[in-house]
Order: structure tokens, then sequence, then C-alpha cells
């Protein structure tokens, strides 16, 4: 089956899943430059997007400019694919004509989030949802009405090992009128460890006749590969995988895979720099130490370099410390 959703069509390569705090305009431009199909933005909840759109003056409020970042795109970024989460329907929609209108070219809802502060006590939003899957057709259907664009989810196999009802739910999302599911092949019991059940996910495969996109496990091409093959599903999703490692995008398209020390070391200096660009010099030195330590990995003096990261307080610091990795 051809990955397509609305007027967009993808290759055989893989697409960036959205990660909270890791998938903003700088990390997205990285993987598309990659080689990533198309990336979808961190999840954000649609009360957030309500607390601006409802009160123009809050856009200029603390929270919603928070809200606003997230809604950022980096230049020439097309799809533009934003997720959503939350239960309330109504709200739901009205959220999503809100984006539509900040210019989303796929609005995708998340029904897979596994965060104890989204799930709260499996009775709030994400994979909790699985939990009650008429609720689920109604949230994607009133999404579907509301807005122009393709509407697009993500859910998982089930909430637990014993509460596997992802082939229910998928039929419920065609239903509905979503144009494509991305199925993490794991559980919410499992969040992003421990085997992923690829009997399952062709189960879902089989199950529906929209597009399907398997994610969960994959770290190299290898393992898209095997999906796939597994399966039959229409293309892969990298979240985890990608942390540190933009070019798992080329290696699964068939090119090339992560570069040599110096290689990794410019990258996470222009990631730096985009960061920097976006966000300003004060945010983009704290998240790009995490950055740092993802790319920067398996060279002598790797661990030492990993913990004087906390005395990168400004650029001049940062770049200063990047100075000291010995590349030869």
């Amino acid at each position: 089956m051809s990955l397509r959703i609305g007027e967009f069509e993808f290759g055989d390569g893989a697409s960036l899943a959205p990660m909270a705090g890791v998938t903003n305009p700088p990390f997205r431009q990285l993987c598309a430059e990659s080689g990533a199909m198309f990336s979808v933005t961190e999840l954000i909840s649609c009360h957030a997007v309500l607390f601006f759109s409802r009160r123009p003056r809050n856009r200029d409020r603390k929270r919603g400019q928070k809200t606003l970042a997230l809604l950022d795109r980096y230049p020439g970024e097309r799809p533009f694919v934003v997720q959503l989460y939350g239960k309330e329907p109504e709200l739901m929609a009205e959220a999503a004509m809100v984006v539509e209108q900040e210019g989303a070219d796929i609005i995708d809802l998340n029904f897979g989030c596994p965060a104890r502060k989204v799930i709260r006590a499996g009775e709030g939003c994400g994979v909790a949802l699985m939990r009650h899957p008429p609720l689920i057709g109604d949230i994607a259907r009133r999404v579907v009405d509301a807005v122009k664009v393709p509407v697009t989810a993500k859910t998982r196999l089930g909430y637990s090992i014993d509460q596997r009802n992802g082939v229910e739910v998928a039929k419920i999302l065609e239903g509905s009128g979503v144009q494509a599911v991305t199925i993490h092949a794991r559980t919410r019991e499992q969040g992003h460890s421990g085997p992923v059940h690829l009997d399952d996910l062709a189960a879902i495969v089989e199950a529906v006749r929209i597009p399907v996109i398997g994610n969960g496990g994959i770290t190299c091409a290898a393992d898209a590969r095997r999906m796939r093959e597994a399966t039959g599903c229409a293309g892969v999703a990298v979240g985890q995988g990608a942390k540190g490692n933009p070019w798992i995008f080329s290696e699964i398209a068939g090119g090339s895979g992560a570069p040599d020390l110096a290689g990794r070391v410019a990258t996470c200096r222009r990631h730096l720099a985009l960061f920097v660009a976006w966000a300003g010099e004060p945010l983009a030195v704290v998240e790009m130490r995490k950055h740092a330590c993802w790319y920067l990995k398996g060279f002598d003096g790797a661990a030492a370099f990993r913990k004087r990261l906390g005395e990168a307080v400004d650029l001049a610091a940062f770049t200063g410390l990047l100075d000291t990795i010995p590349l030869s």
C-alpha cells in the first residue's frame, strides 16, 4: 500500500514521530534534511490552543507564547503536521480549526501517549482513551467534520497486554474519516521499551483500508525493513531512535548512516545554531545539553564531556566545550 495523505504522497522512507521536548522546528529541519518524509510537532493540548485563540490578548502571555512556539515551523516545512490531544470532542474540533488557521497541512490526533501527566491515572487523554473506543470515534469524527485538511491519528496496540484493542480502534478511526493511522506496536504498559508486537500490527494493517504507519523499536534500517516486511505497513515512523541520530532517515531511505565523530560534532554545532536562531540563546543552551549527550558518545573522554555540559551556561561556553572534543 502506498502512503498517501490528502494531496501528499510519500516514498519508502520514514517519518519523524512526535516527541515532547524534542520534535521542535530545529530538530525537524535536521531530520528533513536527512531524508525524513515528514515530521510531526510535539503533542499540543487542545486547552492550550483554546487559551490563546479565545482571548487574543493571551497570545502575548507566557502560556500563549509557549503554545504558539509549538506551532512554529522551520523555513519551507511542508507538510506541516500538528498533533493535538484532548478528550472533549467539541474542544478538540474547535482547537483543530484554530490549528488549521495557523497553517497546519495535516492534523494528527494523539491517542497513544503513555505519559502520566497525559493519561492521568488512566482516565485522561492519550492512550487512556483507548479504554473508551466510542469516545475516540466521536473525537475523530468531530475533528474531521470541522476542518478541510486531512486528519490522521496515532494509537498503540492497547492500554495493556490484556486490553489490546488496536484493531477495533483502527476500524473506528477509519469509519470516522481519518485518512491514516500510526500505530506504536506496544501497549501503554510497555512505554518505549520491550518487544514490539509485529503480529498485532499486521492484524491492524489487514483490518483497515487506510494506510497504517508502523512505529516502535526502530533504531536502524534493518528494524524498519523488518517491520514493513512482517506487517505490510505503508510506512514507518521513528521516534526514540532519531534522538542524536537524524541520519537514521537517510539510512532507512538507502543512503548513508551516522557520520564519524567530526560529523556528529558539526551537526551538534549546527543544531545549536538553529536552536539559538529559533528560541534564543538562554533556552537553546539549556535544551541542547540533552541533544549533545545523544549526539556525542563513544569517544575517549565522552563521559567526562557529558558531565561537563552543566558548565555550558551560554553559547560561548557551549561551543568552547565542543572545541575540547578530540577529532583526531
